[in-house]
């Protein structure tokens, strides 16, 4: 499978999340939001979702590939075992299905502990990413916590080799990123689905351990 390197805006680090497949696109170091200064709606001055319940994420820092069990990768059809990483912006887990190669499904998530702008740094260039051909989508928030999907270069629906990548704030300090890549997507085998289902279940386990 092509090996994506992504970057975004002003960044000079680069998120490598999975090292064989798709990497989710790094985030910028933006100082931290000003919380006192949430307006009526419960937003930022970034414009990002105020995160009114903090979560705790210091285990999974510690142990990335934990977020995800084995059997929640396998319910999503993909057959691989976590690799942690500590990738430019914190720690990180990648898995790639090894049933076949090129690589059919590869799922890498990472937590921006090196950044305390959370998704702020993510809404402050959200102009600049589809002006320039990438994408910057808020969706539904994921179990109560704000999620955007975002990228540089929108390759969600390539015949081969699609991506997509997901932001989700869990403070409005920290955020964790995931990215999923598919080899031959299909209806049934589209990565902003199965990313969506990964997201779940990852906020799942770190709510049950904060």
């Amino acid at each position: 499978m092509r090996h994506h390197t992504l970057t975004i805006g002003l960044l000079a680090a680069t998120l490598a999340v999975i090292t064989a497949g798709c990497s989710t696109p790094p985030v910028d170091g933006t100082p931290g939001p000003q919380t006192n200064g949430v307006d009526p709606a419960g937003k930022l001055p970034s414009g990002a979702p105020h995160v009114a319940k903090p979560l705790d994420t210091t285990k999974a820092q510690a142990a990335p590939c934990s977020v995800l069990t084995p059997a929640q990768i396998s319910s999503l059809g993909i057959v691989a075992t976590g690799k942690a990483n500590d990738s430019p912006t914190g720690p990180a887990c990648n898995w790639n299905d090894t049933t076949a190669v090129p690589t059919p499904v590869t799922i890498g998530i990472g937590f921006v502990t090196k950044s305390t702008g959370g998704l702020s740094s993510l809404y402050v260039q959200a102009e600049s990413l589809k002006k320039n051909g990438g994408y910057f989508e808020p969706v539904e928030p994921i179990q109560g916590y704000p999620a955007v999907l975002y990228s540089l270069v929108d390759y969600r629906k390539r015949s081969k080799n699609a991506d997509c990548n997901m932001a989700v704030g869990v403070s409005d300090s920290l955020q964790f990123t995931v990215g999923v890549t598919v080899a031959t997507p299909t209806p049934q085998l589209d990565p902003c689905v199965i990313e969506t289902k990964a997201v779940d279940m990852m906020m799942t386990t770190l709510l049950a351990g904060s």
